[in-house]
């Protein structure tokens, strides 16, 4: 394993931002770039389980400065984000995967959002659908406020949420065994420990939506996930009426 960067704090940081990057995506540099863009100081926890070299090229050439670099194996994506945010001390936590940007002056809006509430403990916003070379080809129309819905649907783009440090601790943090439904199964425990919620009716990231997603894999893991989710919450019936839906997905997208 090496490290660099290790926890370099920047004082004046409001965002801790955790990459997980398993593998290479074309999409890389401009998610980075993404970052950068956004001018304001953040630190960025940059997990880097590929092993390949053309993601260590990326991250030496974003002309970024990393709070904490780590290259090594890791136990997936859901470790890798709570390793970043453990590493990191901004009080308002987010996490970035490889195939994903945010939109210039998203973050902006988001710390204004929560300097306007400060009773709010999440902040999201709207995302757009992009293809590989990163032109949007469509709007992530199943984004919603949060409400009781929410324990049977995941109404939350992940990249375009944020949530404020001392409410994701109160409500244990991250559950690194999850693989699927780790950012639903997060959304689920602030909302359900009554945490304010409030979301923002602008676009605040560009979303991959293409193969090799985890979205577009309809898996007995993932079902599992989405099934155990929604029924600790919702009830058995409810857990069978979302899993169902999710795998038959597919089929009606064709």
């Amino acid at each position: 394993m090496t490290a660099t960067g290790h926890d370099l704090i920047d004082s004046a940081a409001r965002f801790a931002i955790a990459m997980p990057v398993g593998a290479w995506h074309p999409l890389l540099p401009a998610s980075l770039d993404s970052l950068a863009r956004q001018d304001m100081p953040l630190e960025i926890a940059f997990l880097d389980a590929s092993g390949d070299a053309r993601v260590a090229a990326a991250a030496d050439a974003s002309g970024l400065t990393f709070a904490y670099r780590r290259t090594a194996p890791d136990a997936g994506q859901a470790a890798a984000i709570a390793e970043g945010w453990a590493h990191t001390s901004a009080p308002i936590l987010g996490w970035l995967n490889a195939d994903d940007l945010l939109v210039p002056g998203a973050l902006a809006a988001v710390v204004q959002a929560f300097d306007a509430d400060p009773g709010a403990g999440v902040v999201h916003g709207g995302s757009d659908f992009i293809d590989e070379t990163g032109q949007v080809i469509g709007v992530h129309d199943h984004v919603d406020v949060a409400g009781p819905l929410l324990y049977r649907s995941n109404l939350i783009s992940q990249p375009s949420c944020f949530a404020r440090r001392s409410a994701v601790a109160a409500a244990g943090g991250m559950d690194e065994a999850l693989v699927y439904t780790m950012d639903w199964e997060l959304w689920v425990r602030l909302y359900a420990a009554g945490i304010k919620f409030t979301r923002l009716d602008r676009t605040l990231s560009h979303v991959y939506m293409g193969s090799g997603t985890k979205t577009a894999h309809i898996t007995p893991r993932r079902l599992t996930e989405i099934a155990r989710l929604v029924n600790r919450h919702a009830g058995p019936w409810s857990a069978v009426k979302s899993t169902v839906s999710v795998a038959l997905h597919p089929l009606r997208s064709r």
